[in-house]
């Protein structure tokens, strides 16, 4: 029971960083919004979906294409 706990919250954590990760632009680096915690940022950079410039990564387009926001 406890895993499945873990999982579901590494999924919810995992679709929030794809939230912020839309925030990017043509030329693919990642502007936070205000209202957007930084933490979540940071927390991408730190799992390498974002690289040390704020550039989505192979890994970020990766997510991204896992969760597709309508």
């Amino acid at each position: 029971m406890l895993n499945a706990l873990s999982t579901g919250l590494e999924q919810d954590m995992e679709s929030d960083i794809a939230k912020v990760l839309e925030y990017r632009y043509g030329d693919g680096m990642i502007y936070l919004p205000k209202h957007r915690p930084e933490s979540l940022f940071n927390m991408a950079k730190t799992e390498g979906f974002i690289d040390h410039e704020g550039y989505l990564t192979r890994k970020g387009r990766s997510l991204l294409a896992k969760y597709q926001f309508a």
